[in-house]
Parts: structure tokens; C-alpha cells; sequence
């Protein structure tokens, strides 16, 4: 791991709600994990801030993820289909 990678790790809730994404969008799901793996390994987080604080969102496709970043490691806590937001993070 470089100096500027970070950890990357997923809650439980992110966890089943992309299990039941790869159900109905696969590529869509993957593609989000795989953004999200190039993200920690670059060492920098290019997502935006949301309202909650703390909170990032990074829109991949038709999904969203929020995550924390914190400590050395990024952690998706929602995975979400972005078409259903009402409004936008």
C-alpha cells in the first residue's frame, strides 16, 4: 500500500444493498465497487459533500454511494439506484 492509498471497507447495510443490485443491474453494481476500489488506491476522494456531514456521495452510473472518509479508510455505507433520489446529495 502506497502512502496515499487508503482502506478501503463496507458496512453491512452497503453490503446487502449491493447484493440486491447485482440481482437487478450487475454491471451497474460492479462498476460502483470498482470506482470505489480506484478511489482508495489513488489516495484522494473525489466525491462531494453532502448535507450530512462527514458524509461523501460519488455518483457512478445509475447508482450513487455514500461513504465516510476518515482515519486512512474510505467506507461505503450506501449504495443506492440514483434514479429513485428525490434530490440530488
Amino acid at each position: 500500500m502506497s502512502a496515499h492509498q487508503r482502506r478501503l471497507t463496507w458496512s453491512e447495510n452497503a453490503l446487502a444493498e449491493l447484493a440486491d443490485l447485482v440481482e437487478f443491474m450487475p454491471a451497474e453494481a460492479w462498476r460502483a465497487v470498482d470506482a470505489m476500489e480506484r478511489m482508495a488506491e489513488a489516495g484522494f476522494n473525489y466525491g462531494r459533500a453532502t448535507s450530512e456531514p462527514g458524509v461523501w456521495y460519488l455518483p457512478v452510473g445509475h447508482l450513487g454511494v455514500f461513504y465516510t472518509d476518515g482515519a486512512g479508510t474510505l467506507t461505503g455505507d450506501r449504495v443506492v439506484d440514483a434514479r429513485l433520489l428525490r434530490e440530488l446529495p
